[in-house]
């Protein structure tokens, strides 16, 4: 077992999202969540990656006990809009993602070795600004690569682009988390989606305990 939520709980107020949630994956697992937008999806990735706490229960990497809270280095989260610097180049925005104490020359490589792998070659130099939908999020995804993390969370990260662009860009990140054997947790809507990218499919009503009396959203 790779990665495992136990016993998760998490509540705005007076509201639970969510009640002794349990969840794992296991090392190389793509796993999706299928459920409606404002369901709390956004919230129990945001409580994985630990950019909120939890209420309650556990999270563990490889057995290991995370703080709550605590944001991992080996798990990584993609956005519905990617998360970039405008005032850096394409170059400068994936190498962000380089391990620690890479040589200047060593980053170098691996930044053009990752664009590349995401059929961007040439790219390195360009602004954030000049780059499409899809391109921008190839370079989220490729700073993400680069980090090699253990998990990757993805927070309906092709929902911003058309539906070509959308299946090219799920096709292209099952590929490369596979060839690296990085595990993910997928949340959206679209089954199709689901479909192509993961490996198990999980529906946001049969994970969950809440005990929500209202429509309260808690993401777009």
């Amino acid at each position: 077992m790779m990665f495992e939520l136990e016993g998760g709980s998490k509540r705005y107020g007076t509201v639970n999202l969510f009640t002794n949630l349990d969840l794992r994956t296991e090392q190389g697992e793509i796993v999706s969540i299928l459920g409606p937008s404002g369901c709390g999806k956004t919230t129990l990735l945001r409580t994985i990656c630990g950019l909120e706490s939890l209420d309650g229960g556990r999270r563990r990497l490889n057995g290991t006990q995370l703080m709550n809270g605590e944001v991992h280095p080996n798990i990584t989260m993609l956005f519905q809009q990617p998360v970039l610097y405008p005032h850096l180049s394409v170059a400068q925005n994936i190498g962000l993602g380089a391990p620690q104490g890479l040589k200047k020359q060593e980053k170098q490589t691996a930044v053009l070795d990752v664009l590349e792998t995401l059929g961007m070659p040439g790219f390195e130099n360009r602004g954030i600004a000049q780059l499409s939908g899809g391109e921008a999020q190839r370079v989220a995804f490729g700073r993400a690569l680069l980090q090699c993390p253990e998990l990757i969370l993805l927070d309906e990260p092709f929902a911003s682009v058309d539906v070509k662009r959308r299946l090219e860009l799920t096709t292209m990140t099952r590929t490369h988390l596979k060839s690296r054997n990085i595990a993910a947790l997928h949340v959206t809507h679209d089954v199709e989606e689901a479909k192509l990218l993961s490996d198990r499919m999980i529906h946001w009503t049969d994970l969950v305990t809440t005990d929500r009396e209202d429509g309260k959203d808690d993401e777009e």
